[in-house]
């Protein structure tokens, strides 16, 4: 059974020879330049480069990826032939873009090879899919696929018109309504620059500067090396924007160092997962979900990060809580003999990492340009790239290395935006994203609430194993439509999908942060995630306060944001003692329960209900206070 498991699951890394390696390098290392030109102005016909990145990512997919995990990892007859039919079908759509650019859509009939390459094309796709991401995403791309073909078949609502495979195959390849449609775009015109920027700030030191940052900061606390784990990965993980790469950059100093002082294997892990998965959310740059959501919405970037610092200052504000109570409770003290860097010896030593991470935040800002501010982050490295250092004659190499690694970045997301994108093309042909819309709505009987939490549990399903931009991308044509006809905002609407898209990477049982926390723990994966969730119940939580509440994503007067800011801070508080069962002080089971209510009604409820529901919360702080020091008395 296992066996026949791991024939479906994605495949592993290859381990490719010297001149397959010259080759993807050399793939590497023209995508990054040229991508990193169009961002910087460089003009380019925007079609043009979706061939161009579409053919680059698959070619890299297939020479870097296994079949699945039971195939030898040397290069394979089928690899090498997914990577030259890639070349051959993106080449042909290039040689004959002009052609294809000035034909009528539906009036100039396709050719049979235009036709042939197109349904080449698609099938490549599906292939990349299955090898990067597993054959669950497959099933559910082609299970819409086959609707295209077999839904004039269907009665009731989910009925459409005949469609012909020519009409099907224009519609997918040959307009920007499908593969090469928004999330293609996106995941090479915007996406890109960011996981470059990523990249070359890690190959030169970021990583290590943020770790060395946040333990100097909290490192000698107790807990300090799980708080330390949570802001160095929610630094790292804004820039990252991946679950994954967090979990396996910071975590492998961080998950070793927590087992050391105290944490269990399990503990550890969880903590470094739930830290990982929220930088995805998280200001100025929230992964690459953020800029799908301007795309689909039309709401600019600037508009979209802002709204979003409360609620990640808040998930963040939680899981920090919840490592602070859980080390007090277990007494989990940093060893005095613990050698851990000054704040200031490493800002005097490395301040000049300040500078590509203020220009990112100034240039996302201020702005209306993404791409262009990420190439100018991608420039303010350079005085980090220089800094003094005996082995200057190293930057050459780091800076090719970092390139190279920032497009093996974007081959997940590259092939996973591709496969959404057949996605998309299949729900806007057949206009299936109304239906579901409406048979949601149906469903829940107009619920508000019913709707909402049917939305949530599209996003998780969907998430499983997928990365962030990919789920949003089907999610925000799926759930989104259901939630603004009912009356919630755009932004919150969207906002709320990219909350979920993220916490999927904790949701078991494809909970892949969790599972690259495992692979350097040996802690067990789905123990892992189910820690990990109760961590970070608060983005469970959060998502569904912003859709009630607007103030939380600064929308409306100062005053009631205020309140809302503090009655929330208030609750957040509260639910990481609730969880822990520590607050101040372990907690008895009648203030837990008395907590639990009052931050139900807190967060759920607005007006007077839920300021007096924070003032009892007050009120328990108080007293447990009081027995803290009333203990502390007695000791002393």
């Amino acid at each position: 059974m296992i066996r026949l498991l791991k024939l479906f699951a994605p495949g592993q890394p290859r381990q490719l020879d010297p001149v397959t390696s010259s080759i993807s390098q050399a793939i590497s290392l023209g995508m990054a330049v040229l991508f990193l030109l169009i961002a910087a102005g460089k003009y380019i016909d925007p079609v043009m480069s979706l061939y161009l990145f579409l053919g680059g990512i698959l070619v890299l997919a297939f020479l870097h990826r296994t079949g699945n995990p039971l195939r030898p990892t040397r290069l394979s007859v089928f690899g090498i032939a997914g990577a030259g039919f890639s070349a051959l079908c993106c080449g042909y759509l290039i040689l004959e873009q002009g052609r294809l650019a000035e034909r009528l859509p539906v009036l100039d009939p396709l050719t049979d090879l235009d036709i042939t390459v197109a349904v080449v094309l698609v099938l490549l796709v599906l292939e990349a899919t299955r090898r990067c991401i597993g054959m669950t995403l497959v099933t559910l791309v082609a299970g819409f696929l086959v609707y295209g073909f077999l839904g004039d078949r269907l009665d009731g609502p989910f009925y459409h018109r005949s469609l012909s495979l020519s009409e099907i195959v224009e519609h997918l390849v040959y307009t920007p309504e499908g593969l090469f449609g928004p999330a293609l775009e996106v995941a090479a015109l915007l996406v890109f620059v960011f996981v470059m920027f990523g990249s070359l700030f890690d190959r030169f030191g970021g990583g290590e500067f943020f770790y060395q940052l946040a333990q100097s900061l909290v490192g000698r606390q107790t807990g300090g090396t799980a708080k330390v784990a949570v802001l160095s990965s929610a630094l790292y993980g804004s820039v990252s924007g991946s679950p994954t790469a967090d979990v396996v950059t910071t975590g492998s100093f961080t998950i070793p160092l927590m087992i050391k002082t105290g944490f269990s294997r399990v503990r550890a892990s969880a903590i470094e997962a739930a830290a990982s998965s929220g930088g995805s959310v998280l200001p100025p740059v929230m992964g690459s979900a953020a800029f799908l959501m301007s795309d689909f919405t039309g709401i600019a970037y600037s508009e979209i990060v802002t709204a979003a610092i409360i609620p990640a200052f808040f998930y963040y504000f939680c899981v920090y809580m919840t490592v602070h109570n859980y080390a007090h409770r277990h007494q989990l003290n940093a060893p005095a003999s613990l050698a851990l860097p000054r704040f200031w010896e490493v800002l005097r030593a490395n301040w000049l990492y300040f500078i590509p991470l203020l220009t990112i935040a100034w240039a996302v800002l201020n702005l209306n340009r993404p791409a262009f501010a990420g190439a100018l982050a991608c420039l303010a490295i350079l005085p980090v790239m220089f800094k003094p250092t005996p082995r200057a004659q190293e930057i050459p190499r780091k800076l090719t290395a970092g390139l190279i690694e920032g497009v093996q970045r974007m081959i997940l997301v590259g092939v996973a935006c591709a496969v959404a994108g057949l996605v998309i093309g299949t729900l806007s042909i057949t206009d299936l994203t109304g239906k579901i819309s409406s048979v949601m709505f149906a469903m829940a009987s107009g619920s508000y609430l019913l709707t909402v939490i049917t939305a949530m549990l599209v996003v998780i399903v969907l998430g499983m194993g997928m990365p962030v931009p990919a789920v949003y991308a089907l999610a925000a044509v799926l759930a989104a439509p259901a939630l603004v006809a009912l009356g919630s905002d755009v932004l919150a609407a969207h906002l709320f999908i990219v909350y979920f898209a993220a916490m999927s990477a904790i949701t078991p049982p494809v909970a892949v942060a969790a599972f690259a926390a495992a692979s350097i723990s040996g802690a067990n994966p789905m123990s892992i995630g189910i820690i990990a969730c109760r961590m970070g119940i608060v983005a469970f939580i959060i998502p569904l306060v912003f859709l009630m509440t607007p103030e939380l994503l600064l929308q409306g007067s100062l005053i009631d944001i205020s309140v809302v800011f503090l009655t929330t801070l208030v609750a957040c508080w509260a639910l990481a003692g609730v969880t822990e069962g520590y607050l101040l002080g372990p907690l008895k089971l009648p203030a837990r329960l008395l907590l639990t209510v009052s931050t139900a009604a807190t967060m759920m409820t607005t007006g007077w209900i839920s300021i007096v529901a924070s003032l009892v919360i007050l009120a328990v702080l108080f007293r447990q206070w009081q027995i803290l020091n009333l203990i502390t008395t007695k000791h002393n």
